[in-house]
């Protein structure tokens, strides 16, 4: 039920992100040059990482779930804003709130799941992505459909009602307490841990890599005549591969440690990006898309939740604080993706992929070098650590 409940947030939360961009040039406010865009962009991005750390305290503080809750909230008034956008500054604002909204709900949601599903964390975790990868796909279809069907301000109705119903979720079906709620983590210790380094250094490239793919493949299909109803069709397609590879995910690291998981699944997306520039119809696109999601579960999956195993291992309950790392280096990530599509003019979609590929082997050591073994074999075998030392 919690990781349902997570997976809806998480779902609602993209689905907004989705509607809003695809949304924001047609804005009452005439939000219509490139430099306008560029600042609400950035002001979503700017928000993320300023109100993670916060987001990632209160977590400790308050409960995980009053910090959805508060997520939920601001998701509601960025809604309300978006919908009214009578000039910039309105969109602007509900950036900032949107930016906010996506810091607590991924923090808490996160640390929620990692807490009440520690012995099956990874396919939980994979199963709670799900949510977000059918918003990302849906998000910008609902957005066009329904401003076709009913103006500019009838996608943002929806998307509240939905917002209005994961409130009400989170409050009715979220337990009220934590389960055995511990000590603060020591950062200093837990950003230094190499485990945590790999981690971190896991989640940024795969979120650099996926976030290639999102604004570019789209494009390119439809220059070959791929019909819009037909491209998202190939994104759902890859997303419920994804949420189809969550027990696999688990079974694999049940069984090899992590880090060794991490480097597979790393290894596995540098070899079959390339591959996406191969195809120009929709059904080798398809396929090829999602053995890219698979890939991708194999990274962000274990990685996920090796910082859940590490909270264990250091003795506390502090995950809303290990989850606000996740969500900063996943946003810088997405920030570093950036710069590469701007360049995809001048290199072309084969040499976009090409670039993400050498990176991610580039930093195949890394992550080979990185982590501690025992941690990696008590993570594969679902134990906390703590309990593993008692035995």
């Amino acid at each position: 039920m919690i990781v349902g409940v997570v997976a809806f947030c998480l779902f609602v939360d993209y689905l907004l992100y989705g509607v809003a961009m695809t949304l924001m040039a047609h804005a009452p406010g005439k939000i219509a040059t490139e430099q306008d865009l560029a600042l609400l962009y950035g002001g979503y991005a700017a928000s993320v990482l300023l109100t993670t750390p916060l987001f990632g305290y209160l977590g400790g503080r308050i409960g995980v779930r009053t910090t959805i809750i508060c997520g939920a909230v601001l998701a509601a008034c960025a809604t309300a804003l978006f919908g009214a956008a009578g000039n910039f500054f309105l969109s602007f604002a509900g950036r900032l709130c949107q930016g906010a909204a996506s810091a607590a709900v991924w923090t808490g949601g996160l640390a929620l799941v990692a807490e009440y599903y520690v012995h099956n964390r990874v396919e939980m975790i994979g199963y709670a992505f799900t949510g977000s990868t059918a918003g990302s796909v849906l998000g910008p279809v609902i957005g066009g459909v329904l401003y076709r069907a009913g103006g500019y301000r009838l996608p943002f109705i929806i998307t509240g009602i939905l917002v209005a119903i994961e409130i009400c979720l989170l409050v009715l079906l979220l337990p009220t307490q934590g389960r055995n709620r511990r000590g603060t983590i020591d950062i200093r210790a837990f950003l230094t841990n190499r485990s945590v380094v790999m981690c971190a250094v896991t989640v940024t490239l795969a979120a650099f890599a996926w976030g290639v793919i999102e604004p570019l493949l789209p494009t390119r299909l439809g220059r070959y005549g791929v019909k819009p109803e037909i491209i998202g069709l190939i994104f759902t397609a890859s997303s419920v591969t994804y949420g189809f590879c969550a027990p696999l995910v688990g079974w694999v690291c049940a069984r090899l440690p992590i880090r060794k998981v991490i480097v597979l699944g790393t290894i596995g997306m540098a070899a079959t990006l390339p591959l996406l520039a191969a195809f120009q119809g929709s059904l080798l696109t398809g396929v090829t898309l999602c053995l890219i999601n698979c890939t991708f579960a194999f990274m962000l999956n274990p990685a996920s939740a090796e910082l859940g195993n590490e909270v264990d291992q250091a003795g506390t309950s502090a995950y809303s604080g290990a989850y606000a790392i996740y969500n900063i280096v996943y946003s810088v990530g997405m920030l570093a993706t950036t710069g590469l599509t701007s360049a995809a003019h001048s290199l072309g979609f084969l040499g976009v992929l090409l670039c993400v590929s050498v990176v991610l082997i580039l930093c195949t050591p890394i992550l080979l070098l990185a982590g501690s073994p025992r941690a990696a074999e008590l993570a594969s075998s679902g134990q906390r650590p703590d309990a593993a030392s008692s035995k």
